[in-house]
């Protein structure tokens, strides 16, 4: 929101404008009276001298008022949450201080002064971000404006990476105390998720300067396989190349390329044992090793790199210089300023502002909504309208009284003009299959005038065995006369779309039927131990369900199931269950009949 809210992804629009403000509490604080002017917001400090003050933050939301489309846009603000808590990160990240909402860590984290002596508290692993009543200067806020102004002018996907990155070291100095592990780990991941999108800095690479125990292994190998000397040079730049492309090796790279001289001049009086430009490289490789242990496998940051210390940026850690809480704390400020300066700053045309507001939940809205929509349908929609439609079917079989289907009248002279014009049977089905079901359950009163001549002439793509010819051939009390090989082949193709997340969707009850379909079927040819293994398969696809767990309990005991595949699908009626007959649907009329598409308001 920080950069949307600036207005330049708007058109020459009206604006809606709302201000937000919320009062955090940080341990920074001004000897003016003045509110300090950011391009993020405005901040006003109370004006008594504390170790933790209150801190009114002040922003102004913009959002555009008209969509696209000419409409006036419902949204006219996001709450401004989201917003606020951006601002008080950019905010504590580029004044290295701490800022919260809630008053109570704050008194917890800031001391009412420091004494200096090394305790296991947060005032003694990171310098400035938790000493009390941080004077903010002139200079300080100059710096926050360039920096800011910077992160806000950044393309969209580095603006995005950066917020992360900057989120991601504010939230780890609040855990250096509680959670050192956590805080390691986090400062780590904020430099990793930025070498993921950062241009590639071309290096020199030497077989030399590659890890020595790597080296003596390859190197071991070579001499064994007897290669010749071009043949090892080869093969040595290829192992180098494909190690430039590992995880740990782009972290270390980004890292070493985005630290600027500065970082060991000027920025290096103030601290404690900063760290030799040619120890970082090796600090880095063990900074990534301890944050793989603090994730994969849970292993505690060692009591050596934060028990006992002094907020100094190197500890001597197994005979080497490592970095502490507040080396990284250090490091990734600086990295994470350096990625500002150098990334592009061009406007991003594609980014869509309305797809990244916060507070809008996306979900699927029922069928009976949208599967009318005949502009919207296509080759590609249709997969998606035929599970629709065979919802709407199902739960008007189970309960007619309350008819959910809706007028596809647009939709099916769209899938009749558009239909001729496919050329693989494969991309054809779903259309077919709705216009077949169509027919079958609404042609007496809503039929299409020449549906027996279209059908005639596309019914054969359903011959062959697929998932939409099952539903169809299901729903419409046909028969299924494929062959037990080919229903075995169908439920195997079907599992493996399922477990790939493709392939044609279906009600969870229709995916089951071909199972136990193919389980009968197994059980007549004298192969039990298959049925039973597709109905236990059947059972896990639709976890819960009573009838299908008697029917599983009943194949091991060795009966073969009776079962009603249309009555299994259809499901039981509201009355069935002892419920109350549901309210007539919202695209239903009064007398529960279903609404028409020139209907809908």
């Amino acid at each position: 929101m920080l950069q949307i809210v600036t207005g330049m992804y708007f058109r020459d629009v009206e604006l809606y404008e709302t201000t937000h403000r919320a009062v955090l509490y940080t341990n920074a604080s001004t000897m003016s009276r003045d509110a300090i002017e950011l391009p993020i917001g405005r901040f006003l400090f109370a004006t008594s001298l504390s170790p933790v003050t209150a801190l009114t933050i002040e922003v102004i939301e913009r959002l555009e008022a008209v969509r696209p489309d000419g409409s006036h846009d419902f949204m006219v603000a996001t709450g401004g949450t989201e917003l606020i808590d951006d601002v008080a990160d950019v905010f504590a990240f580029a004044l290295n201080v701490s800022c919260s909402r809630n008053p109570a860590l704050m008194e917890r984290l800031v001391p009412r002064e420091l004494d200096g002596r090394p305790t296991r508290m947060p005032w003694s692993t990171l310098r400035r971000t938790f000493d009390p009543g941080v004077i903010i200067r002139d200079v300080n806020v100059a710096d926050a404006r360039d920096f800011a102004t910077k992160l806000l002018a950044l393309r969209r996907g580095h603006f995005e990476a950066a917020m992360r990155s900057i989120r991601s070291v504010v939230d780890a100095s609040l855990l250096v105390s509680d959670d050192p592990g956590l805080a390691y780990t986090l400062f780590v991941a904020s430099l990793e998720s930025l070498a993921q999108i950062a241009i590639p800095v071309e290096e020199e690479r030497s077989w030399d300067t590659y890890n020595s125990a790597k080296r003596k292994i390859f190197d071991a190998a070579v001499e064994n396989a007897a290669l010749g000397q071009d043949q090892a040079a080869t093969m040595r730049e290829a192992v180098l190349e494909i190690d430039q492309l590992s995880l740990r090796r782009r972290f270390i790279d980004f890292t070493v390329a985005h630290v600027a001289p500065e970082y060991y001049r000027h920025e290096a009086i103030d601290a404690i044992r900063p760290i030799r430009a040619n120890d970082l490289p090796n600090a880095l490789d063990v900074a990534y090793q301890l944050r793989s242990r603090n994730v994969h496998v849970l292993q505690e940051l060692a009591p050596e790199l934060w028990a006992i210390a002094d907020r100094a940026d190197t500890l001597p850690w197994e005979g080497r210089s490592v970095l502490s809480l507040e080396g990284l704390n250090r490091l990734c400020r600086h990295v994470i300023r350096a990625f500002v300066d150098r990334s592009p700053t061009d406007l991003d045309t594609s980014f869509d502002y309305r797809e990244h507001l916060p507070n809008v939940v996306r979900v699927q809205i029922a069928p009976q909504y949208w599967i009318w929509q005949a502009e919207g349908f296509s080759q590609v929609r249709a997969p998606q309208v035929l599970e629709g439609f065979i919802e709407l079917l199902v739960g008007t079989m189970a309960d007619p009284e309350h008819p959910q289907v809706v007028d596809l009248t647009a939709v099916l002279e769209k899938i009749e003009s558009t239909l001729p014009g496919i050329a693989k049977p494969a991309d054809r089905r779903a259309m077919v299959g709705i216009y077949i079901l169509w027919q079958a359950f609404l042609g007496r009163d809503h039929g299409r005038p020449r549906a027996a001549e279209f059908i005639e002439r596309f019914d054969a793509d359903l011959d062959d065995p697929s998932v939409v010819g099952f539903a169809v051939r299901l729903l419409t009390s046909n028969a299924i006369e494929w062959t037990l090989d080919q229903l075995i082949e169908l439920v195997d193709q079907r599992r493996e779309e399922l477990r790939r997340g493709r392939g044609q969707p279906l009600p969870a009850r229709v995916d089951v039927a071909l199972h136990l379909t193919a389980a009968l079927e197994l059980w007549d040819a004298g192969r039990v131990a298959d049925g039973l293994a597709l109905i236990s398969e059947a059972v896990e696809a639709l976890p819960g369900d009573g009838d299908l767990i008697a029917i599983e309990e009943a194949a091991i005991r060795g009966e073969k199931p009776a079962v009603d595949l249309l009555a299994f699908v259809v499901g039981p009626s509201p009355t069935e269950v002892g419920g109350e007959p549901a309210a007539p649907d919202a695209k239903t009329n009064a007398e529960g009949q279903p609404t028409t598409a020139s209907d809908e308001t």
